[in-house]
């Protein structure tokens, strides 16, 4: 995508962000919109922003501004952002079913666990007792830092996944320039 491109895509979502007061997502919606915009589409960069906005928020699990709230503060036509919404969402995978994700937090949970007593037992005049013996703490970190990318995953889908963390070739064959939330 060329520089000035990128330019304005990202102030398109940093406009979307000052105007709404809601950060969370920020960097992230830059990738998409700068990843998936077309403006051969004919829907407004400033709506595709809003709706990359939208997109990210809902799949990082924060709050979703209304539509009729954000098209009014924007001064832009609510179904344009519907129109971009439906476009950019077709473009990415989805996200796993909640129960896949819930699974993958009790899990993470579960080794969190784990991990707190493996160091507790690896303190000085700590008495308590390993979970599993001969499981090192290292081995529970690198395990819940696998689990924590699979959770991020399964809440992002993989486009936005390899988006967040820069994988991911824009439809111009060029990586994205802003940096990605970390989900």
């Amino acid at each position: 995508m060329p520089q000035d491109t990128t330019a304005r895509t990202d102030a398109a979502v940093s406009t979307v962000v000052y105007r709404l007061r809601l950060p969370q997502g920020e960097s992230l919606a830059r990738r998409l919109l700068a990843a998936e915009y077309d403006p051969d589409e004919g829907r407004g960069l400033l709506p595709s922003a809003v709706a990359a906005f939208r997109i990210v928020r809902r799949r990082l699990g924060y709050d979703v501004p209304p539509l009729c709230d954000a098209a009014e503060t924007l001064d832009i036509d609510p179904r344009d952002v519907v129109a971009a919404e439906r476009t950019l969402a077709a473009s990415l995978s989805p996200p796993a079913d909640e129960d896949e994700q819930q699974r993958l937090d009790d899990a993470i949970q579960s080794i969190r666990n784990r991990l707190q007593t493996a160091e507790d037992d690896g303190n000085p005049g700590h008495h308590g007792r390993m979970v599993c013996p001969g499981e090192s703490a290292a081995e529970l970190r690198a395990h819940l830092d696998r689990l924590e990318a699979d959770r991020s995953m399964a809440r992002l889908g993989f486009t936005l996944y390899d988006l967040a963390h820069g994988n991911s070739i824009a439809r111009t064959g060029r990586r994205p320039q802003s940096g990605a939330d970390h989900a």
